[in-house]
């Protein structure tokens, strides 16, 4: 089956000072991920490769299942500040590291979010 297991899973919402829901992520608790070894520079059309993995396994705390922000908000440090969130308040009484954090299947924008957010194109991706 797909989708978050319900029993570690969290859902997290950035809520705007208008009282919307600008961004969501729902996360659950991992044990590993794969380092992302994909080039992550577009071809000739302007879309980047698959997703391809290293085989050895890292440890991981936190699989981010999904990820969205508002289109309009896109751009503008929300998710990054909804992953800061995730990593202070995911495992009560510590700051999980970026190294830690492993991305589900992510889109082009996912990808190009994850590189940048963790500061690696090395980056963890989970099944």
């Amino acid at each position: 089956s797909s989708g978050i297991n319900a029993e570690y899973g969290q859902a997290y919402l950035y809520i705007s000072n208008a009282n919307k829901v600008i961004a969501a992520a729902f996360v659950e608790h991992i044990e590993k991920g794969y380092p992302c070894i994909s080039p992550h520079t577009a071809d000739e059309t302007g879309k980047l490769p698959l997703l391809k993995t290293a085989d050895a396994a890292m440890k991981a705390v936190c699989g981010v299942s999904r990820l969205w922000v508002f289109k309009q908000c896109r751009r503008k440090k929300v998710a990054s500040r909804l992953m800061d969130c995730i990593r202070a308040n995911f495992v009560f009484g510590c700051t999980i590291s970026k190294v830690k954090i492993a991305f589900s299947d992510p889109t082009e924008n996912g990808r190009l979010f994850a590189q940048v957010y963790c500061g690696t194109g090395n980056f963890l991706i989970y099944r």
